[in-house]
């Protein structure tokens, strides 16, 4: 704790001795600056696979987790504000240690990631092409079936969901004649999602005879399922 509290208070010393300004802003505050900076230096620090499938207009993927990653903001002007984002705010917080290091002048950090600024309503130039996709009418074909459906948004990079998705496919396997269970990879499905008005992860949905009973946007126990299906 000690150390912690060091290191917060070196870090706020090192930040204004050196006439550096990075910090954590808002959904707001951010597309304000990158009104006004006109997305010259926006980096998302997310995987290659996640920006392909959406990101901010104007962004620049430089991958966090990449070996190269230090090497490669250094292409980029150090005099110039620098606008950083990953998907919840943890890997873009981590990269500002890096621009810090690197002694970049200012850097403004997306509160809460995309998540944040897809739920201010935000826009996002995201892959809506339907490619590959499980298309509304085979959604619908499924959810209206008669019995119980399970329905499961998940994503592999989301920890609340590699935690529910087992639970989910535990439950098929113990009944699976008592329910029908669909599982939906949220970044590949990015267009049924919107049209489904789905913007977090996990979304659990329970249809019984086709008419929606039940959902929950986060985690959810294998008891609070088992009720609403009918199993307890």
């Amino acid at each position: 704790m000690k150390r912690n509290i060091f290191t917060a208070i070196t870090l706020f010393f090192v930040l204004f001795s050196c006439g550096q300004q990075i910090q954590t802003i808002n959904a707001d505050e951010f597309e304000k600056k990158l009104i006004a900076t006109k997305g010259e230096q926006l980096i998302d620090v997310r995987t290659p696979q996640e920006f392909e499938r959406y990101r901010i207009q104007s962004a620049k993927n430089i991958d966090f987790r990449s070996p190269n990653f230090r090497k490669e903001i250094e292409k980029l002007d150090k005099n110039k504000p620098v606008l950083v984002y990953c998907l919840s705010g943890a890997r873009s917080m981590g990269a500002m240690s890096v621009f810090l290091e690197a002694g970049f002048k200012t850097v403004y950090n997306l509160d809460g990631g995309l998540n944040a600024w897809s739920r201010a309503g935000k826009p996002i130039d995201q892959d809506l092409s339907g490619k590959d996709e499980l298309s509304s009418k085979d959604y619908a074909a499924i959810t209206s079936s008669k019995g119980y459906v399970l329905v499961d948004f998940y994503a592999p990079w989301c920890a609340p969901c590699r935690k529910m998705l087992p639970i989910v496919e535990e439950l098929y396997k113990n009944f699976p004649d008592k329910f029908r269970l669909l599982t939906i990879n949220f970044d590949q499905n990015r267009l049924l999602a919107k049209e489904q008005n789905i913007i977090s992860i996990p979304y659990l949905i329970i249809f019984k005879d086709g008419k929606k009973i039940w959902s929950k946007n986060s985690e959810a126990t294998k008891e609070e399922i088992m009720k609403i299906l009918g199993l307890l």
